[in-house]
């Protein structure tokens, strides 16, 4: 038998493990300390007996005599090995083929264990009900994280144990999977996981921490689908997937063949209704259908009349035809001497025409040779001021000769007089020096002007001092000085904001009122206490705006910019005349009263209507007298419309609460202080006194501060003519200095000079040696042009001439040509009566020939619509065809005309469109009459594919959950309680359902099982017995319970333990179980095929985990008791 271990291979929580850790190693702890139970409860045990059963030591004693028989099923979990997963650095599970028990106290790692599971085996984490994305699942400051399971093998399938790889990459929320090592789709996976029937989306199966409460608050609906695919075969789901679907089909067509057979049965009745009228519709529609014949058949008459048109217009273009030829005959001859006329007349036109072009052609030509004399001649003119150039150059040159001479030899000589050298170095030095004096006087000047303009700024504030003193003064022996002085002393705040608001009111797109302090007045200095005690204390230096954006400049400033804090703001919205009292005057003065707060003070609308709003001014009753006991409590009475009222001592607030009875009814009654603003008190003394020392001591300080700043000013002159003295030095050192660098710089420079006038002398000599050799050569191109220019004065001579020939042949032509256009138009003259007759004898032709063309296009379009139709006409109207066949247009009109006054004395046949309504309606019902049919033999198929699929699924589903029930009041009647299971069947199969019910109190009846009769502890037991019920039925390799303990008490949790250690481990064919808890009793019952994973991790792990093995601590308790 294996030992019961967990190897979490890690030391605290955020430090990484690399020790290599035995398979079968043990590992506990606590963060605080360590409990050794006490077993003398369980009975007395002698020093000999182990503290622990054997199979919890590291070696049983009896291992190599016993071995557990049993072996882990196909699919169930035999190894899991995590790395860098949530809490785990590294860290390996091997669980036990039945009842592993996962315990540890809160925030150790447990349910990581149910999280590597679920993503292990290629389930999404929202099965988990935590994190949604898998990259949250890597540990902190880790890259990846590595899950690997080793799952027991199916001998017919596998030749090993499948172990399968995940792992998690942070940075995208990346997966990957790896089958005996081989990388592999997540479909490969699922595909695996199904052939185990592993079902990890099945709260029957896998129940997670997060999923408790949600698996506890599944609908019957919903577990009876669980249960299916946890316990049933994998058909049962198909078969209820496929009745529900069926039905659903089933409900659709019951329901389309209902409303078929309504619709039918309404068309028939309406069919009846209209019978009557259909057959007079009928026998007008005949009437309606002939007149259609004949408007439909007009085209034959239209055709047979085109036709005979189109005869008779042929005949009369053939006579205007034989008219045009005989007047063609008569005017030839003398058209014939015209046209003979016009080509002569044409000839002559085109010889002056080809004459005029070559005029023309001889002009450009003489222009040419003209243009080209002039260039010749040009050019000889250009030659003539070169010569006479390179003559004025020589004489030039002469002339400059001596000039030359004399520049060459005064720079030879100067070149022999050196200047001296100067010394840049002393020149720099004496300058610098120069400069740092400058400097240090601007930088005394800098600091007197500074200090100057420090004391203007003093004398500037204590000169405001002095006017803010003085204002103050005058502005005390007024109203509204003396209030705004109330003001300041009540809040300095307060005065500072009315101040800034006096002087910025600019800034505001509405009218801003200070506190009522300073904007009301007293009517009568008398009531000031009581205007004052209805106001109140915070009212009192409010501060009022009459719009939103008002009161956010206002704020901004004042919080924000300002930094005050003890402001208040309010916003007048509504006019004062829409505060109304609470009753008229006459019942107030019933009352005793004489006033209403709000009419004894004066001032700005706006500020009233806020204290109104408020402080409900308008509301607020005033007496000058003490009120009686009477009237009194006729105030306070229930129906009494005042709520508030000052007497001249006190003032009363009644608070009437009508949901709390008389409890609610309460009246808070308050002195009234002295009065502090609303009087007419004068300014004290003192304070008078106080703003004379004020403008004393500021005027003593302005003369003081003018006195030091003429003294600075007096001291700036004095340095400022010091720093002009200095840089006057600066400038005739530097003066000095670039003089004798100029010298230097211009000796330097004669070298060259010197080199451009020996250059300047010797390209005058050459200019004067070259002018003779110039002249000649000029000359001579001279003399060739002069005779290139007699050659092109003869060749333009010649040009000309034949110019002038030229143009008298084109003046002969043209007079021709005018003889030939006058013939011509006398001759056209004499024939225009006859041209005129053959025009219009022509134009006749053409009407006629157009006219039959379209008579010939129109009997073709109506004998082509005539054919047409032929095609298209039913019985009737052949009938009618053959009966106007030799009609004319008129008696087709005729008969037209008949027809329809008969169908006009038959009425106007009511509503036109029942007929249509009663043939679209009598298709329409024999439509749904077949498509009833149809839906008919649907319904034959679907009832018996219901039938035979419910034959085979109810029974075996009846059977499922008889065992269930059987195995679940088995479990509840272990601790003295009941329960069944069973189905709830409904005709709609998406409504059948689980049925659990518990008794858990004797005289109770059997109840279903909800959220609102049983308690959490019950529903938690009678989740973890529907479980274990499912146990002996289940398809599933292991189940994983989360927690499931949380809320029961100490007994149940202890006979839900021990039957679930019955069930896990004394049936062959239990699958695997993991149990989690966080907590543990003492005293539970233990059975060798469980295994007990202990989970130690927190920041108090010693650093070699080996401490902590249970086994040691076990011998150590042993021995300790032994010792005792």
């Amino acid at each position: 038998m294996s030992s019961p271990s967990v190897t979490p291979r890690r030391r605290r929580r955020d430090e990484v493990v690399d020790d290599a850790v035995d398979d079968e190693a043990y590992s506990a702890g606590s963060k605080k300390r360590t409990r050794l139970h006490d077993h003398s409860e369980e009975g007395s045990q002698s020093p000999d007996e182990p503290l622990l059963p054997d199979n919890y030591r590291r070696s049983p004693k009896g291992k190599e005599q016993r071995q557990s028989t049993r072996k882990h099923q196909p699919g169930s979990i035999v190894r899991v090995t995590l790395t860098n997963f949530v809490t785990y650095t590294k860290a390996e599970f091997n669980p036990g083929p039945n009842l592993n028990m996962i315990i540890g106290p809160n925030g150790t790692g447990k349910s990581t264990l149910v999280c590597a599971i679920c993503l292990g085996l290629g389930w999404s984490p929202n099965h988990l009900g935590r994190a949604k994305d898998s990259g949250e699942f890597v540990k902190h400051g880790a890259d990846t994280a590595v899950i690997e399971i080793e799952l027991a093998a199916n001998p017919k399938k596998h030749a090993e144990n499948p172990v399968v790889t995940t792992k998690i990459t942070r940075a995208g929320n990346k997966t990957e999977f790896m089958l005996n090592r081989r990388k592999a789709t997540k479909k490969e996976v699922e595909k695996l996981m199904r052939s185990f029937s592993i079902q990890v989306d099945n709260l029957c199966q896998f129940l997670p921490q997060d999923r408790v409460v949600e698996f506890a608050a599944l609908s019957p609906v919903n577990l009876l689908a669980h249960t299916q695919r946890a316990a049933a075969p994998p058909q049962m789901s198909d078969w209820h997937e496929h009745l529900k679907g069926m039905r659903k089909e089933q409900k659709a067509k019951q329901s389309e063949q209902q409303t078929l057979i309504d619709d039918v049965k309404s068309k028939e009745h309406r069919q009846k209704a209209q019978q009557h009228q259909v057959e007079q519709l009928r026998a007008r529609s005949e009437l309606q259908a002939r007149i259609n014949a004949l408007e439909k058949l007009r085209p034959f008459p239209q055709y047979r009349a085109a036709k005979d048109r189109y005869t008779e217009a042929k005949a009369h273009k053939k006579h205007a035809e034989k008219e045009l030829a005989r007047l063609q005959r008569q005017v030839e001859p003398n058209l014939q001497a015209e046209r003979a006329k016009e080509a002569y007349f044409q000839q002559v036109e085109a010889v002056a025409l080809k004459r005029g072009k070559l005029l023309e052609r001889s002009d450009a030509e003489a222009k040419k040779r003209l243009d080209e004399l002039t260039v010749t001649d040009g050019a000889i003119s250009d030659k003539i001021k070169q010569s006479e150039a390179a003559k004025d150059a020589c004489k030039n040159a002469k002339s400059n000769l001596p000039q030359l001479q004399r520049n060459k030899t005064h720079i030879e000589r100067a070149m022999e007089n050196p200047p001296a050298e100067a010394d840049v170095a002393a020149y720099n030095d004496q300058i610098r020096e120069k400069m740092r004096d400058v400097r240090d006087r601007n930088d005394k000047m800098d600091e007197l002007k500074q200090e100057v303009a420090s004391l203007q700024q003093r004398g500037q504030q204590q000169q405001n001092i002095l006017d803010d003193a003085q204002r103050e003064k005058d502005s005390l022996h007024t109203q509204a000085g003396q209030q705004a002085s109330k003001l300041r002393t009540a809040s300095r705040q307060a005065y500072q904001a009315y101040q800034w608001i006096q002087n910025n009111r600019n800034r505001f797109s509405g009218d801003v009122y200070g506190p009522p302090a300073v904007e009301l007045a007293a009517k009568d200095v008398r009531h000031a206490a009581a205007i004052e005690s209805a106001i109140g204390q915070g009212e009192m230096l409010a501060f009022t705006v009459t719009s939103q954006a008002d009161f956010n400049t206002l704020s901004d400033e004042l919080y924000k910019h300002q930094g005050l804090s003890d402001i208040s703001i309010r916003v007048s919205g509504r006019p004062l005349d829409q505060y109304r009292p609470p009753c008229s005057n006459e019942q107030l003065q019933s009352y005793g009263l004489q006033a209403w707060m709000v009419d004894l003070v004066e001032g700005p609308d706006a500020v009233l209507a806020m204290l109104c709003d408020n402080r409900s001014l308008a509301a607020t009753a005033f007496t000058t007298r003490e009120l009686t006991n009477a009237q009194l409590e006729a105030l306070k009475a229930p129906n009494s419309p005042i709520t508030s009222w000052i007497t001249p001592t006190e003032q009363y607030i009644v608070t009437r609460r009508r949901e709390y009875g008389a409890a609610g009814f309460s009246v808070r009654n308050t002195n009234l202080r002295a009065a502090r603003f609303f009087t007419d008190a004068t300014v004290p003394h003192n304070e008078d006194a106080e703003l004379d020392q004020r403008v004393i001591a500021a005027r003593r300080e302005i003369a003081e501060l003018e006195r030091r700043r003429q003294a600075l000013k007096d001291e700036y002159k004095e340095v400022h003519e010091q720093c002009e003295a200095f840089r006057r030095e600066e400038k005739a050192i530097k003066d000095e200095k670039a003089q004798k660098q100029q010298a230097i710089a211009v000796f330097n420079a004669l070298p060259t000079r010197l080199n451009g006038a020996v250059k300047k002398l010797d390209e005058a000599m050459a200019i004067i040696n070259s002018t003779a050799d110039a002249e000649r050569v000029i000359g001579d191109e001279i003399d060739k042009l002069t005779l290139e220019k007699g050659q092109k004065a003869i060749e333009f001579a010649l040009t000309v001439h034949a110019l002038r020939d030229l143009n008298v042949q084109h003046i002969e032509i043209q007079i021709l040509a005018i003889e030939a256009k006058s013939d011509h138009e006398q001759l056209r003259a004499r024939t225009v009566e006859e041209r005129k007759m053959l025009d219009v004898q022509e134009r006749e032709v053409a009407r006629l020939t157009q006219e039959a063309a379209a008579l010939l296009a129109e009997g073709r379009r109506l004998q082509a619509v005539c054919t047409a139709l032929n095609d298209t006409l039913d019985d009737q109207e052949l009938t009618v065809c053959d009966e106007i066949k030799e009609w004319t247009m008129d008696q087709m009109d005729t008969e037209i005309s008949s027809v329809q006054a008969r169908l006009d004395m038959t009425g106007d046949g009511g509503n036109q469109h029942v007929l249509k309504e009663y043939e679209e309606r009598a298709r329409k019902i024999e439509k749904a009459r077949s498509k009833l049919a149809d839906i008919e033999a649907e319904l034959e198929r679907v009832d018996g594919q219901i039938a035979e699929i419910r034959t085979q699924w109810e029974p075996q589903l009846d059977e499922l959950i008889a065992q269930i029930s059987e195995a679940f009041a088995d479990n509840f009647s272990k601790i003295q309680c009941a329960g069944e299971v069973a189905v709830y069947k409904d005709e709609d199969f998406e409504q059948w359902a689980i049925q659990i019910k518990v008794k858990f109190r004797e005289n109770e009846p059997l109840s279903l099982l909800d959220s609102h009769r049983q308690s959490g502890g019950e529903r938690a037991v009678s989740t973890i017995f529907y479980l274990m019920a499912l146990q002996s039925l289940a398809r599933a390799p292991f189940r994983v319970v989360d927690e499931i303990n949380q809320g029961m008490d100490p007994r149940n949790e202890r006979l839900v333990h021990s039957r679930m250690v019955d069930i896990a481990c004394n049936e062959e064919s239990a699958s695997q179980y993991f149990l989690i808890t966080p907590k543990l009793l003492n005293g539970l019952r233990y059975h060798e095929s469980m295994k007990v994973h202990c989970i130690a991790s927190g920041e108090y792990m010693p650093d070699d985990y080996r401490q902590m093995d249970f086994g040691t601590l076990a011998r150590r308790a042993v021995a300790l008791r032994a010792g005792g």
